[in-house]
C-alpha cells in the first residue's frame, strides 16, 4: 500500500495503525498538504446499498466544523474499501497521553472534558452522535487542544455490515449498557461513554476489567459503577458528575452534554454527594408517590348558617296581636358564606404558578433573547459581564449563574457571561528582529497570511525594518494579513576582475568591499608572474558582500623536466679482508678459529651528484661483509648529466657518469 494513490490523488505515506479501519499517513497531491487516509472493508454482499449508507451517515460528518473535532475532508470509495480523508493531527492520543502522564492534575482534567464536551456538544446539535467516546479517540495537538475523530464512524459501520463474531460496534470499555444490549441509543449514550473517559482521567484505571469483552459488556450492563473514591480523593462536584453520567438508565443521566458542561463549572461549589437511582426506581423517576396516612383525619364539611325557627302563632281569643316582620340578614349571612366557600373551593382547585423557575440553558443566546425569556418567568437580569472566547461567537452568553436547571425563585436575579469573542492578537513591535523567528512566532498563533518585502540596508540581512501593522493593534489571526520589510543586507556591488594582479592586492581591495577571497589552487604560468592572480571566479558581476570570490595563483615560470633514473650497484668486499686465518688443531682452537672466520664489516661510502646532492659529499654510507648489491638514485634535470661513486675503506671501487638526454 505504501506508495500507492488512492482517489487519485492521496499517496500513501506510512502505515499509522488500525482497529475499525487502516489508518494511513499521506499527502494530498493536489493541494499538497498532509493528510490522513482511514480505508475501511466494504460489505461485500450487497457493495451498492453498503456505499449509498456509509456515505450518506459519514459526509454528513464533514459539515461539522469545530475547533475541537477533526475535519472531515473527503469522501470515497473503490471496490473494496471506503475511503475517510482527514486533517492530520500532530500529537498523542488521550490514551497515551493517560498513560504517560497519570495521574493527571484536576484542572488538566477539567480542560480535557470541557473542550471534548464542546466537540461532543457540537455534533450532538447537528444531530450526530459518536457512538464511540473513548482517549483512543481523542487527539492531542502539539498545543494542547482537544481532536475528537472517527465521528460518525460506529453508526456507519453498524448500518453497512453485520457486526463479525464477539465484536461489537464501539469499543466495550466505554459502551453504554443500551448499546451493550442493541438498543436504540441518542445524545446520553455518548453522555455515558464521556463518564467512563472522566472516571479514567481522573484516576488512569478502567471501571470495568474481566478476560474477555462480553464480560466487560455485561459488567457495563448489570455492575454498579464503581466509587471514585476508591481509587483518588477527589471533590465531590466531580464525583457527581461521573456517577449521573454514567447512570445505567439513559432517563437518569445528564440529557445534554451543555448540562455536563454547567456542572464541571461548578463543581467546587458542590458539597453534597449524588445519590444514585435504585434499581427499582428505574424508569419510574418521572412519578412522585406520596404515602398514605394510617388512619385520615375526617373531612370538615362546609356547612351554610341554619335558618331561623319560627314560633308558632299565639291566638287569643280576646284579641289577636299583630304579626312579627320577618328578619332578611339570615339568608344574606347564608349567600356570603356560600360565595365565600366557593371562592375558597376556586383557590385551591385554580392551577397556580410555582414560586420557583428551573431555569433554561442560556448558552449562545443573546443577552437580548436572554432577557425576554427571564421576564416571561419573572425573572431579572443580574450582573452582565464579558470575557474572551474562542467557541463562542460575539455577544453570545458562556454561562449563567445560577447554573442551567437550577430552581431560582420568581423575582430573582440570573447573572450572564457575555463573550466578546475570540481575543484578538495585539501586535507589538518586531523592528530589528530577525524576520524567521518571528514569522514562526505568529504562524503558532494562528496567523496564516504573512509576507514579506525586500530592501537593502546596512542591518544583517533577514532583520526586520519595519511593519505595515502598528505596535498595539489588534487583529485576528486567521486571514488577518501582515507585511513586514526584510534588510536584504547591503546592495550589491560591480566586481572587479584582478587577472594579473598580486594576490595580497586583490584580497586587500576585495575584503574592503566585504567579499571572501579563496584560493583554489596555485599553477606554474610562464606569463603570469608568481604569487599574482591567473583566474578568478566569478570576474564580472554584481555580488552582495559576504559573498565568495575563488582565485588561482601563479607559481611562476614552470621548472625544466627531471628525470629519476635507479641504479643498481654491485660493491665489492676487499680481497684481503677475505682471506682464511691460520688453523689450529686442538678443540679450543677450532671453535676459535670457526668464531674469528666471519668477515670483519667494512665501510662503504657513496657520494652521488644530481639536482640534489654535491658529488663531494657522502651520500649515504653502508657497512658490507661481502660483495653487495645496492640501489641509488640521481634525479636530473633535462639535458643535464650526474655522476656516483662509491669508496670502500676509503678506496674509490665504483665510479660513473650519467648524461640525462
Amino acid at each position: 500500500m505504501i506508495g500507492n494513490v488512492v482517489s487519485e490523488r492521496y499517496k500513501i505515506l506510512k502505515y499509522l495503525g488500525g482497529g475499525m479501519s487502516s489508518v494511513y499517513l499521506a499527502t494530498d497531491i493536489i493541494l499538497n498538504r498532509e493528510v490522513v487516509v482511514k480505508m475501511i472493508k466494504a460489505d461485500p454482499v450487497d457493495k451498492e446499498k453498503s456505499v449509498r449508507r456509509f456515505q450518506r451517515e459519514v459526509e454528513s460528518t464533514i459539515q461539522l466544523s469545530h475547533p475541537n473535532i477533526v475535519s472531515v475532508l473527503d469522501v470515497d470509495e473503490t471496490e473494496e474499501y471506503h475511503i475517510l480523508v482527514t486533517e492530520v493531527v500532530h500529537g498523542p492520543n488521550l490514551k497515551e497521553h493517560i498513560l504517560n502522564n497519570s495521574p493527571l492534575d484536576i484542572d488538566e482534567v477539567i480542560s480535557i472534558a470541557m473542550m471534548t464536551l464542546r466537540g461532543i456538544e457540537h455534533a450532538h446539535d447537528r444531530g450526530i452522535i459518536h457512538r464511540d467516546i473513548k482517549p483512543q479517540n481523542i487527539l492531542l495537538d502539539t498545543n494542547g487542544r482537544v481532536k475528537i475523530t472517527d465521528f460518525g464512524i460506529a453508526k456507519a459501520l453498524s448500518e453497512t455490515r453485520m457486526t463479525e463474531t464477539n465484536q461489537v460496534i464501539g469499543s466495550v470499555q466505554y459502551i453504554s449498557p443500551e448499546q451493550a444490549k442493541g438498543h436504540n441509543t441518542d445524545e446520553r449514550t455518548d453522555i455515558y461513554s464521556f463518564g467512563v473517559m472522566l472516571f479514567e482521567l481522573l484516576t488512569g484505571h478502567l471501571p470495568y476489567e474481566a478476560e474477555t469483552a462480553v464480560s466487560v459488556a455485561l459488567k457495563h450492563i448489570s455492575e454498579p459503577f464503581p466509587d471514585i473514591s476508591e481509587y483518588r480523593d477527589i471533590p465531590v462536584g466531580l464525583k457527581n458528575i461521573v456517577m449521573k453520567c454514567t447512570e445505567k438508565e439513559p432517563l437518569n443521566r445528564y440529557r445534554h452534554a451543555d448540562d455536563v458542561l454547567s456542572a464541571l463549572v461548578y463543581y467546587k461549589d458542590v458539597s453534597e454527594p449524588y445519590v444514585p437511582v435504585k434499581k427499582e426506581e428505574q424508569g419510574k423517576t418521572m412519578v412522585t408517590a406520596v404515602p398514605a396516612k394510617e388512619k385520615s383525619e375526617p373531612e370538615k364539611e362546609v356547612q351554610a348558617a341554619p335558618l331561623p325557627v319560627q314560633e308558632p302563632e299565639k291566638t287569643n281569643p280576646a284579641a289577636e296581636e299583630p304579626k312579627k316582620k320577618r328578619r332578611k340578614w339570615p339568608w344574606i349571612l347564608f349567600i356570603l358564606f356560600f360565595l365565600l366557600a366557593a371562592a375558597v373551593i376556586v383557590y385551591l382547585l385554580w392551577p397556580r404558578q410555582s414560586p420557583t423557575v428551573s431555569i433554561e440553558n442560556l448558552q449562545d443566546m443573546t443577552v437580548e433573547e436572554a432577557e425576554e425569556y427571564l421576564l416571561a418567568e419573572d425573572l431579572v437580569t443580574g450582573n452582565i459581564s464579558e470575557t474572551y472566547h474562542d467557541n463562542f461567537e460575539e455577544g453570545m452568553i458562556i454561562e449563567t449563574s445560577p447554573v442551567s436547571g437550577a430552581e431560582v425563585e420568581r423575582g430573582g436575579a440570573v447573572d450572564m457571561l457575555v463573550s466578546l469573542g475570540e481575543e484578538p492578537y495585539t501586535m507589538i513591535d518586531h523592528t530589528g528582529e530577525m524576520y524567521e523567528d518571528v514569522e514562526a512566532d505568529l504562524e503558532a498563533a494562528g496567523f496564516t497570511n504573512i509576507d514579506s518585502e525586500r530592501q537593502y540596508s546596512d542591518q544583517p540581512p533577514g532583520t526586520i525594518l519595519d511593519q505595515d501593522v502598528a505596535a498595539g493593534e489588534e487583529l485576528y489571526p486567521d486571514g488577518s494579513p501582515i507585511t513586514f520589510t526584510v534588510s536584504e543586507g547591503v546592495e550589491p556591488i560591480p566586481i572587479t576582475n584582478y587577472a594579473g594582479t598580486s594576490l595580497d592586492a586583490a584580497r586587500t581591495e576585495l575584503e574592503s568591499q566585504g567579499f571572501i577571497v579563496n584560493v583554489t589552487t596555485e599553477v606554474y604560468s610562464n606569463e603570469v608572474p608568481e604569487g599574482a592572480i591567473v583566474s578568478q571566479d566569478p570576474s564580472y558581476g554584481d555580488f552582495l558582500p559576504g559573498s565568495q570570490i575563488n582565485v588561482i595563483v601563479s607559481l611562476g615560470e614552470e621548472p625544466p623536466s627531471e628525470t629519476t633514473y635507479q641504479i643498481s650497484l654491485n660493491i665489492p668486499y676487499p680481497e684481503e679482508e677475505a682471506e682464511e686465518k691460520p688453523s689450529s688443531s686442538s678443540s679450543e682452537d677450532k671453535e676459535d678459529s670457526a668464531a674469528d672466520s666471519d668477515p670483519e664489516p667494512v665501510e662503504a661510502e657513496i657520494f652521488i651528484g644530481d639536482k640534489d646532492n654535491d658529488i663531494k659529499e657522502v651520500s649515504e654510507t653502508i657497512e658490507i661483509t661481502e660483495d653487495t648489491n645496492h640501489t641509488i638514485s640521481l634525479i636530473l634535470l633535462e639535458e643535464e648529466s650526474g655522476q656516483y661513486r662509491v669508496e670502500v675503506d676509503g678506496e674509490e671501487v665504483i665510479s660513473e657518469t650519467v648524461d640525462n638526454e
